[in-house]
Parts: structure tokens; sequence; C-alpha cells
């Protein structure tokens, strides 16, 4: 599933037509949406340059896909908790 958003600020870059890095304080962050669960997978790089964040976000990336070709989800289903 592609992105949805065709414009983005001036720190933000798309990955793979499905993800993005964008720049949150001084470090990259990560977001890709999962259609499955209907949620974003968010988190830091740890990386303030921007090529290395770029190569961090592709692994990441794959290893998403990866996990979600094989029926993992990322989310645990019991993540809720009523009280």
């Amino acid at each position: 599933m592609t992105l949805k958003k065709k414009e983005f600020a001036a720190d933000e870059f798309p990955i793979f037509d499905d993800a993005v890095i964008f720049m949150r304080g001084e470090f990259w962050q990560f977001r890709m949406w999962l259609a499955k669960e209907h949620k974003y997978a968010r988190f830091s790089l740890k990386a303030r340059n921007k090529n290395t964040a770029t190569d961090e976000a592709k692994l990441q990336y794959h290893e998403l896909k990866a996990q979600e070709l094989a029926g993992k989800t990322y989310f645990s289903n019991n993540s809720q908790i009523w009280c």
C-alpha cells in the first residue's frame, strides 16, 4: 500500500513508497502504516545523520515486511488492558 501523503515537509522523506523518515528534535524517526493492524509502527532511528537514518530505515522496513509476510504482528493482541 502506498502512502496517501504526496507532499512532504522539508524534514520528511519517503522510504520505498510505504514508510517515512522525519526529523524530530535532533534525531530521525521512522513511521510506517501497517494496514493489517490499522496502526503506525513508529520508532526512533537514533541517528542524527540523514544517510545513516535512511540506511537504518531501509533495514527496519525490510524487517517489518518480512514479519508481515510471515504472518506475525507488530503489536500484541492484548496490548490494551481494560479496568
